[in-house]
């Protein structure tokens, strides 16, 4: 799995965020099509704000974009509003995976989702200092491989 680190986001819109978290996996070997990525997630967001709560937002796709799951997880100091509500997001992560990959990738979300429900957990990674930093408190349980880091 390939995770992408942006630790200072500065898109002030859902719309930009998913673009700039997009754009940082398009070099990644499971990345064919970066374009495709985008599009599918921005898609996805339009049916279905991601927005889950807690200054949190996971903009997703299941997508023939990617060969393998990819992940792009960015943070923002003053928050990029999601959702038809404008709600603030500090915390997001976006994830495209394969089509087919339907059991592995709820498993995935249900995991990632239980640690970002965690207060202390969001604290932590608000706090953290570095991309090592934040992916030791998020414990994803896959070996991560950082395609960028800020």
């Amino acid at each position: 799995m390939v995770v992408s680190v942006n630790l200072d986001l500065t898109a002030t819109d859902a719309p930009a965020a998913i673009r700039v978290l997009a754009d940082s996996l398009a070099h990644a070997d499971s990345v064919a099509d970066s374009a495709k990525l985008l599009a599918d997630t921005l898609e996805r967001e339009s049916v279905l704000p991601t927005y889950v709560g807690d200054g949190v937002a996971l903009p997703h796709a299941r997508t023939d974009a990617v060969s393998s799951r990819v992940v792009a997880i960015a943070r923002s100091a003053s928050g990029v509003p999601f959702g038809p509500k404008g709600e603030k997001a500090h915390l997001i992560i976006l994830v495209g995976c394969p089509r087919a990959e339907v059991c592995d990738y709820l498993a995935f979300s249900r995991q990632l989702l239980r640690r970002l429900r965690e207060p202390l957990v969001r604290a932590e990674l608000l706090a953290a200092p570095d991309a090592a930093s934040f992916l030791h408190v998020l414990q994803l349980n896959e070996a991560t491989v950082p395609a960028a880091a800020s």
